[in-house]
């Protein structure tokens, strides 16, 4: 028995009482943190659950019924709707519900798109990418710059439109059919504008909103100044393409497949480097500078994570003491916000009291790559300066959520749970995302631009980059080296 009671008492005897205090703090610590985690998922991240035994649609009007089912659960899990929204929102489906039948496939996607724009926040809107995705397009691809909408990508037989600016679309106006899909999206204009051309490059989304299918006539001014007539046949979808918003077409490191041409311009402006990485920097010693690209908040196929180039990028920027660091987020449309604070919160350190911090942005800069900017500012307000265009959102949104895709369509958005105020900071356990705790509160008075510097057509084709010569320039003035 002794024999026993020994083997039993020997953990006991050989680890002291505050030892298992430590093992008991410890597993509570792993505990707690797991149920952290857990609660996270269930608050912020809600995973769609579709209407359970729906079983097959056996009519066009049966399956659009069933994605309607499946789309209230928007109506659920969006937090940021007030209950008079959230029934409004309800409504709308039911009255969506009675029309669903007569309308052609694109209009049905271009509907719900109406509704998500109910919300009126810029990360609640449909895909714009996924709703063009199945569907016959035009052989030309285009991205609308400083009020043109300019052809930047076209298939092989098409490329003397390459550079062309579209001025008319079956009759109306470049510049009034742009905003023809503006209600079917939430957020601000200049967001908007970066992925607006995808549907006008969509017949059945043209003839959805009353422009006609089939054959699109276009009227064009082409590179050598001349006007012209085109008439352009849809082109099925090819089965590699990946997918690529317009405002995505800027940067030749984006494909949509290995068929397209693009639009080459003259000369490598320093933003174009390096097509294979989202993240790198580059030091312009002359001026005394650094230019840090960061096109994503999200690892990229270097082989090196974000984190741990932030970690490395950081400390070698440091021992090079530049006196200006320029942050280029013209195409950062988000990602994990917490990877890149390290740097962000570092920079006014590093260029020291006399230094200054310029963050490029545009249109494409948004969420992660917004709020990027807001913790630059917040570090040095009075030594960081905005170059470019303005920004893709507010300052006061809601992000966090998850994508779905509704079974029968195919139409994908998301919803929002987690509130982000980048002007008052954020107060509520319950509103606020819990996993950014450690970064925020972010506060700034504005991220508006404080050196206008758009992206016209006619830089682009020339090499040349507005906002780099816009910088440069003030660092000339400011006393460069």
């Amino acid at each position: 028995m002794s024999t026993i009671w020994n083997a039993v008492t020997f953990p006991f005897r050989m680890i002291p009482w505050w030892g298992y205090l430590l093992i008991l703090s410890i597993l509570a610590w792993l505990g707690r943190n797991v149920l952290l985690i857990i609660a996270t998922i269930i608050f912020f991240h809600p995973v769609p659950i579709p209407p359970l035994f729906q079983g097959e649609p056996e009519t066009v009007l049966q399956a659009r019924m069933q994605d309607l089912d499946h789309f209230g659960h928007v109506r659920r899990n969006e937090r940021s709707f007030t209950p008079e929204q959230r029934q409004a929102f309800g409504g709308a489906i039911d009255a969506l519900g009675e029309r669903a039948g007569e309308l052609t496939d694109a209009g049905f996607q271009l509907e719900l798109a109406r509704l998500q724009a109910m919300i009126d926040n810029g990360h609640s809107n449909a895909s714009a990418t996924r709703m063009v995705q199945s569907l016959p397009r035009l052989p030309i691809r285009s991205v609308w710059m400083s009020g043109e909408l300019r052809i930047l990508r076209a298939l092989p037989g098409y490329e003397a439109l390459l550079g062309a600016e579209i001025t008319g679309i079956n009759g109306v106006a470049a510049d009034n059919a742009i905003w023809l899909f503006r209600d079917a999206f939430g957020g601000v204009d200049d967001w908007y504008l970066t992925f607006a051309p995808l549907l006008l490059e969509t017949p059945a989304y043209l003839d959805a909103v009353g422009l006609g299918e089939g054959p699109v006539r276009i009227d064009y001014i082409g590179r050598d100044g001349q006007h012209g007539v085109v008439e352009l046949h849809p082109v099925d979808p090819s089965a590699d393409t990946s997918r690529i918003s317009s405002g995505d077409l800027l940067m030749p490191w984006m494909n949509e497949s290995h068929d397209w041409v693009s639009f080459e311009p003259a000369g490598s402006p320093v933003y174009l480097g390096n097509p294979d990485n989202d993240y790198w920097y580059t030091a312009i010693p002359e001026d005394n500078a650094i230019f840090i690209n960061l096109r994503a908040n999200l690892d990229d196929a270097s082989g090196e994570t974000l984190v741990d180039w932030i970690d490395r990028a950081t400390s070698e920027i440091r021992e090079l003491s530049p006196r200006f660091i320029i942050v280029d987020q013209r195409f950062n449309s988000g990602g994990d916000l917490t990877r890149t604070e390290p740097m962000m919160v570092a920079l006014s350190d590093i260029v020291g009291p006399n230094g200054r911090v310029y963050l490029l942005a545009s249109g494409n800069t948004f969420s992660a790559g917004i709020v990027n900017l807001a913790m630059a500012e917040e570090a040095a307000p009075g030594r960081t300066f905005l170059v470019g265009e303005p920004i893709g959102d507010r300052l006061q949104f809601w992000a966090e959520g998850w994508w779905y895709s509704l079974p029968n369509s195919g139409f994908r958005a998301r919803y929002s749970t987690g509130y982000y105020d980048l002007q008052n900071g954020c107060e509520g356990i319950l509103i606020c995302h819990w996993g950014s705790l450690r970064v925020f509160p972010v506060i700034v008075d504005d991220l508006d631009i404080d050196i206008p510097a758009p992206m016209t057509f006619d830089a682009y084709a020339a090499g040349r980059d507005p906002g780099m010569e816009a910088v440069l320039a003030d660092i000339s003035r400011n006393g460069g080296n």
